[in-house]
């Protein structure tokens, strides 16, 4: 048989069996610790998922929508002031309206300031979309979208596609930049193929 190179310390071994891929019984102890510990992180991570509660999908799919935002918004400023962009807003709060959570008409980049220590800066806010996208658009994230989306339950399995279609969507849009109408429309059909609005 020829010589192989040992699986665990990578050291070249002549081999006494043709399965095998070990050079000592110490790395074959090795190899068996590190199988089970790969195990125990698969069944971890299933354990986990089976574990998580409606709350934790809405944050995981929170996650992945801000992630879109911050990329729909990137090279703009801050919708609510003239600071760079390095999160996502909300307009209407996740505690105030939790079915808009997801919308992305509803969400916007923002500076860490405006969002975290302004409570989202609602004036500037106001001011910002007004600006960008004109006084209609405004009247409807103000105003139509709670009277559009009073109360919508979001479901396990609704949020899991939403997480799956949201994560594409990432990978598709990631290094492109929006023009200012151009995000309204895209925000439609990300909204639509999310499969929640």
């Amino acid at each position: 048989m020829k010589p192989k190179k040992c699986k665990v310390c990578k050291k070249q071994y002549q081999p006494f069996r043709p399965l095998q891929q070990v050079c000592s019984p110490q790395c074959a102890v090795e190899m068996s610790k590190k199988k089970e510990a790969e195990k125990w992180k698969r069944r971890k991570e299933k354990l986990k998922e089976e574990l998580k509660t409606l709350t934790d999908w809405k944050k995981d799919l929170e996650r992945e929508v801000n992630g879109i935002v911050r990329i729909l918004d990137n090279g703009k400023s801050c919708i609510s002031c003239t600071g760079k962009v390095e999160q996502a807003g909300h307009y209407h709060s996740v505690g105030s309206n939790d079915s808009l959570r997801f919308n992305l008409h509803n969400i916007h980049g923002q500076c860490i300031h405006c969002n975290m220590h302004k409570g989202s800066n609602i004036i500037g806010y106001d001011e910002g979309l007004i600006e960008r996208y004109g006084r209609e658009y405004w009247e409807g994230v103000k105003f139509n979208l709670v009277r559009s989306y009073p109360l919508v339950k979001f479901t396990v399995g609704d949020l899991r596609f939403a997480i799956s279609e949201a994560r594409k969507v990432q990978k598709e849009l990631k290094g492109l930049t929006f023009p200012t109408k151009v995000r309204l429309r895209i925000s439609d059909e990300i909204n639509k193929r999310l499969g929640l609005y």
